[in-house]
């Protein structure tokens, strides 16, 4: 499969998801009466549940459509384990002052040709580079205390606020009303927002903290 294919699927994938049915339920919930504006809101919609669709299905995290599940702290030793110390024996390996333990001699009688291998450690070498680099990027996030599954949901959740904030919606910007029985909040406003989210992520959350973090005190 090519780029372009991997993507036009993520692409129908998020069309089927943002269909017109699920629009009107959007449009209901936020009372937008534009049906240009409805459109528009539609399309961007589309396109970021694409990118975040494609997303998700690179990488390791706890969502329902992701390939695997697996922590920062678990993939920087998966690197050095699988893919740094194997690539630094291997690059060692191959120096030129061990070409003679590739001697086929006796089999057959003439001097062997040895194997040019500068393109493999051409090749080792940018794959060592990338691994160790991107090994100590999620030490760093480590530090930091970034966990992709948290920070990518925030990022969806941020991206969702700030595309509604450019439509004229029938109800305000609101955190609503925190209901202790069902211990998440309500209101048409996060109702929407939880509706669009579990369409891009694919899991049903309250998002109290998100919504306490990022969406505005109604004035």
């Amino acid at each position: 499969m090519t780029e372009d294919e991997g993507l036009s699927q993520f692409v129908a994938q998020a069309a089927c998801l943002f269909d017109d049915t699920a629009m009107a339920e959007i449009a209901k919930m936020l009372r937008i009466t534009n049906p240009n504006a409805l459109l528009e809101l539609q399309q961007e919609l589309i396109a970021a549940c694409a990118h975040y669709r494609e997303v998700i299905a690179t990488l390791p995290c706890d969502l329902p459509d992701a390939p695997i599940n697996m922590s920062l702290t678990k993939r920087g030793d998966w690197l050095e384990t699988n893919i740094i110390n194997p690539a630094e024996r291997l690059i060692a390996g191959l120096a030129v002052q061990n070409r003679p333990t590739f001697s086929t001699w006796p089999y057959p009688l003439s001097p062997p040709k040895f194997r040019d291998n500068a393109s493999l450690l051409s090749e080792l070498h940018d794959l060592l580079e990338h691994a160790t680099l991107l090994r100590d990027s999620l030490r760093g996030q480590q530090a930091d205390d970034a966990g992709h599954s948290q920070e990518l949901r925030a990022e969806v959740f941020i991206s969702v606020v700030e595309m509604l904030r450019k439509y004229p919606l029938g109800v305000a910007e609101s955190r609503g009303v925190y209901v202790p029985e069902e211990r998440r909040r309500i209101g048409s406003y996060v109702d929407a927002v939880r509706f669009i989210f579990r369409k891009i992520a694919g899991v049903e959350e309250n998002l109290d903290r998100l919504i306490r973090q990022e969406i505005r005190l109604t004035k």
